[in-house]
């Protein structure tokens, strides 16, 4: 299934996650829902802003393209809309439980948030001043207190692996989200931030069975699964075939124009540095790309990955640090 992911959505004000749990227990009282906006007209209007009812819901499937609104607490039903069976212990949750179980389901069930998750914890994504920024009495500026690569928000989102939750129809998920539209993830960061799931500077400390869940290869055995399904008789693989497929599972976006760049900087200095072992070299043909190094007999390698092999720590152009002085 094609999906198109909506802009960001949830609570307005990042201190009140109980806003949600006030419009669930409403929304619990009846019998379906209708889409976000005549909701917001309805039964919500004096309990959320109409830009934090579109986060409650989940995947609409029609009209096609399907689109997914928010993190699922509110599912299809024939009616309209209804809530997730396992959405009632939001409900029923005390001040405290409401805070964890709201966290976990947001990391389980949010395309945006596992996408923060998934680039802050690989450096493409940065607070630049940590935490703070979060607790602000302000809007999280999309480029100056979190800074992104463009890149990031283009091509198949659903190629990152964790992005969609698991067990969910949707093979491509795209978004015409831009940037400047992020700053609605202040909400679900600074809620992890409180349970102390996110560090004071900007790095993901999930649960394990939460992190897991995001993150489920590491890079190295990405690598060494695309080494073995691209791999010629004689165990040769294209260097910049497997580049460009580890740049979508890794990076999550159609690889860039400059994708030779990008081979040298990584692969060049994870040989050198010994993360990746090359058994062998060959030529290949014009179809294999330029080579690393632009080396023509250095288009395919028989290589051994090492578990230590990182794609973004080899790259040089993402280990500066943009983090700038800390308050």
């Amino acid at each position: 299934m094609n999906a198109v992911l909506a802009r960001p959505s949830f609570w307005s004000e990042p201190r009140d996650p109980w806003a949600w749990q006030r419009a669930l227990r409403l929304l619990s009282e009846q019998p379906f829902v209708d889409d976000p906006w005549p909701a917001w007209e309805g039964v919500l209007r004096d309990v959320l802003s109409r830009r934090a009812v579109p986060g409650l819901y989940g995947l609409k499937q029609r009209p096609q393209p399907a689109c997914w609104l928010g993190c699922g607490l509110l599912v299809p039903a024939n009616e309209g809309w209804k809530l997730h069976p396992d959405a009632g212990d939001l409900v029923d949750a005390s001040r405290e439980e409401f805070q964890v179980q709201l966290a976990r389901w947001i990391v389980r069930g949010s395309p945006w948030v596992r996408l923060a998750l998934m680039h802050l914890s690989s450096g493409r994504w940065v607070l630049t001043r940590g935490s703070a920024p979060l607790r602000a009495m302000r809007a999280l500026r999309v480029g100056h207190d979190l800074v992104l690569d463009d890149a990031t928000l283009r091509g198949d989102l659903a190629a990152a692996p964790g992005v969609v939750p698991p067990q969910t129809p949707v093979g491509t998920l795209r978004t015409q989200a831009l940037p400047r539209d992020l700053s609605p993830l202040r909400s679900p960061l600074y809620l992890l931030h409180a349970l102390e799931w996110l560090d004071e500077g900007g790095a993901p400390r999930l649960p394990a069975e939460l992190a897991s869940s995001l993150l489920p290869d590491p890079p190295a055995v990405v690598l060494r699964r695309i080494t073995h399904q691209e791999a010629d008789v004689a165990g040769f693989v294209s260097l910049e075939r497997a580049a460009r497929r580890l740049w979508a599972a890794v990076m999550g976006t159609e690889a860039p124009p400059e994708i030779a760049a990008w081979v040298d900087r990584v692969f060049g200095a994870a040989i050198a540095g010994g993360s990746i072992e090359v058994d062998a070299w060959a030529p290949g043909q014009p179809r294999h790309g330029v080579g690393l190094y632009g080396d023509r007999d250095r288009r395919l390698a028989r290589w051994t990955v090492h578990d230590d092999f990182d794609p973004v720590g080899t790259d040089a152009s993402r280990r500066k640090d943009t983090r700038g002085d800390r308050p």
